[in-house]
């Protein structure tokens, strides 16, 4: 009865064959999620700077959505307050970035009225840790371009 058994599920059994499973998310390369810290330094004060920091989407391979903060610490124009922006890589070294942020500035009669600026700038990665970058940046109050080099570490 057993090896009638046997012959019968082995005459009667279809073709079987394995198929990978999909990999668990601890297992993948990489995430679509990310954390950013950036800082760069005031052009009209050289003793001030702007640290921004926050969380990056990875919505599609070469498109980004950011969330943030940006920090600073000049006495004249503070524009501590929130952006949120996107980023697209259009090859391995050059990127183009857009970012709205919003402030409360203070004025003379210390009232604070919410201010909003937009940025729009883009990276060229020369070598490995030099990186030159341009900026345009649109205030209600003022207009700037700014031009430098980046040192990546």
């Amino acid at each position: 009865m057993r090896r009638f058994l046997c012959l019968s599920a082995m005459m009667f059994s279809g073709y079987v064959y394995a198929v990978d499973l999909p990999t668990l998310p601890s297992q993948q390369l990489s995430s679509p999620h990310s954390v950013f810290l950036s800082s760069e330094q005031d052009q009209a004060d050289i003793n001030s700077w702007k640290v921004n920091g926050g969380y990056s989407y990875s919505v599609f391979d070469k498109l980004d959505v950011y969330v943030g903060a940006r920090f600073n610490n000049n006495t004249k124009a503070n524009e501590t307050g929130v952006l949120s922006g996107v980023s697209y890589q259009l090859t391995p070294r050059l990127s183009l970035a857009s970012t709205l942020h919003s402030y409360n500035s203070e004025s003379v009669e210390n009232k604070k009225d919410t201010a909003l600026s937009a940025e729009v700038s883009s990276r060229v990665r020369l070598t490995e840790n030099l990186d030159l970058h341009a900026t345009l940046d649109y205030q209600e109050w003022q207009k700037e371009v700014e031009f430098g080099l980046g040192f990546r570490f």
